[in-house]
């Protein structure tokens, strides 16, 4: 007999709890810092820098855009987060078992591998990395290499600069411009006729080497040009009699004198 309420159904298991719809995660992992960067990371890498913001980093994590600031200070501070992480990847050794040179060609194509592997972060990298604190590591390294061998203050400054400028220009003359190698025959070809019908003639002679891009093999050539370059500055190594010998008649020193 009925007493008049309306009894809530049992479920499979004799009780009347919620269950949880199988849409509802159990348990979601707790945000953090590094998850949040390395969404950004995932957004620039398929769609670009200018897609990222941060409604877009919490619709990609499924949180509320307010929870992020619990954990990072912006836009800005994710965007050195995903610095810090690219720089960080190149795991950089202390010391070259090297000289200065080898020092400075391991730092350079590290950075060039770390910031290709990222290749729409690549420019974020480029331009953000001596503003985070997390690039300074790689600034470090590069700057002991020359210390550590010899180069005064000044010159070590200099040559670092240096070294920042051209993997800038190369790297992003890489990423904004697509290679041609010479096993891309069809497409060297092509670039080469229309190289030749230029009306330049210094064009038109080089047109064949012109179609060719191989951005490895321009950045080794000028990097191997800095190098050279910078001997000048190195270190002054033992010399022979024969040379202190003509040094000092000449009354002039061998080494250019480093800007201050």
């Amino acid at each position: 007999m009925s007493d008049g309420r309306t009894r809530q159904q049992p479920t499979e298991r004799g009780t009347s709890a919620h269950r949880p719809s199988s849409r509802e995660p159990l348990c979601r992992e707790p945000l953090s810092r590094e998850r949040i960067v390395s969404a950004a990371l995932q957004i620039i890498d398929n769609e670009g820098v200018d897609a990222l913001s941060m409604r877009r980093i919490a619709a990609t994590l499924g949180v509320q855009a307010m929870s992020l600031y619990n954990h990072v200070g912006g836009k800005s501070d994710v965007l050195d987060g995903v610095t810090e992480f690219i720089t960080t990847d190149m795991q950089l050794s202390r010391r070259s078992p090297g000289g200065w040179e080898e020092g400075i060609r391991s730092v350079a194509h590290a950075f060039r591998r770390s910031s290709l592997r990222h290749p729409r972060a690549c420019e974020l990298v480029l331009t953000r990395q001596l503003s985070s604190p997390g690039a300074l590591p790689t600034i470090n390294c590069s700057l002991s290499v020359l210390l550590d061998h010899g180069f005064d203050e000044a010159a070590a400054v200099h040559a670092l600069r240096l070294l920042i400028a051209f993997q800038v220009g190369s790297l992003l003359r890489e990423f904004h411009s697509p290679g041609f190698k010479g096993d891309e025959e069809s497409v060297v070809r092509a670039r080469a006729a229309y190289l030749e019908g230029s009306g330049f003639p210094a064009v038109a002679k080089l047109a064949p080497k012109l179609a060719v891009i191989d951005h490895e093999a321009e950045f080794t050539f000028g990097l191997e040009l800095l190098i050279n370059a910078l001997r000048q500055y190195a270190p002054e190594q033992p010399r022979k009699p024969e040379q202190s010998r003509r040094s000092e008649q000449s009354g002039k020193s061998e080494r250019p004198e480093v800007p201050r």
